[in-house]
């Protein structure tokens, strides 16, 4: 049935494209590949579900570390006891802050830009998307679609249309990092949403160069990761920042 799924999906996209004739079948189908190709690889060989293990247990450390933070500031009040609704208050919301910080300080670190640049540019190469197009998928994987247009800021000016609805459309498809650990806190399990997170870049590319195909002349001239607005001085201004971002997006979530 999961085969009859995905055949309606991609029937769909072809029947809403605004352009049929204009489809690259090389991203669809590399799009698609890519997937498949990560699903069987992070599930079903031994190498991929040990990696996927590892990193799952090396996330499920750092949220750990957090709740070990959470419970020294709220005391009793992060022990659960009241509720659903309390302990998503308390056990789950504050872990999209800290995530939201850790984030902020990778960023500062410029460890982040490092692997948005390095993911971005293997789906370049592959799909055949233009760089700002893919850098953004790339960072979607990481950080939510608030921020992850914010890394090709100088270039959406001169995006084109195709363009924007990628970009668009994989901040639909993915969940920030800070969301994903709100997730697990929830009790979903780490390793199918780090597998999500993963697959959800190229998914994104797929469907949007499927409804929205390119059409005009692309400025692929290469690019530079931006910085965001309020640039920190140091790591703790960079932790800082990033828990106020955090809490923004924890009270909206909540």
């Amino acid at each position: 049935m999961s085969i009859v799924g995905v055949i309606f999906l991609l029937a769909l996209g072809y029947l809403c494209s605004s352009n049929r004739k204009a489809i690259s079948w090389r991203t669809v189908g590399g799009a698609f590949l890519i997937q498949v190709i990560l699903a069987v690889f992070v599930l079903r060989t031994p190498l991929g579900v040990k990696a996927l293990q590892w990193l799952t247990m090396r996330v499920s450390d750092l949220i750990g570390a957090g709740e070990k933070g959470i419970s020294f500031l709220f005391g009793p009040l992060s022990d659960g006891g009241g509720g659903v609704g309390w302990i998503f208050a308390f056990k789950v919301l504050p872990v999209i802050i800290f995530f939201s910080s850790l984030i902020a300080v990778l960023y500062h670190l410029r460890i982040m830009q490092m692997v948005i640049l390095l993911v971005g540019g293997g789906l370049r190469k592959v799909l055949g998307t233009s760089r700002a197009e893919s850098f953004s998928a790339a960072a979607n994987i990481f950080v939510g679609q608030t921020e992850a247009p914010l890394v090709i800021r100088p270039y959406l000016p001169k995006m084109t249309s195709s363009e924007l609805f990628a970009v668009m459309v994989g901040g639909l498809a993915s969940i920030a990092g800070s969301v994903l650990a709100g997730y697990a806190g929830l009790g979903a399990r780490m390793d199918h949403l780090i597998a999500a997170c993963f697959m959800a870049a190229p998914g994104g590319l797929l469907f949007a160069k499927l409804i929205m195909p390119e059409t005009e002349e692309v400025d692929d001239s290469r690019i530079e990761l931006a910085e965001g607005e309020d640039q920190p001085v140091n790591v703790i201004d960079a932790a800082a920042l990033g828990a106020s971002s955090g809490l923004k997006l924890a009270l909206n979530v909540g």
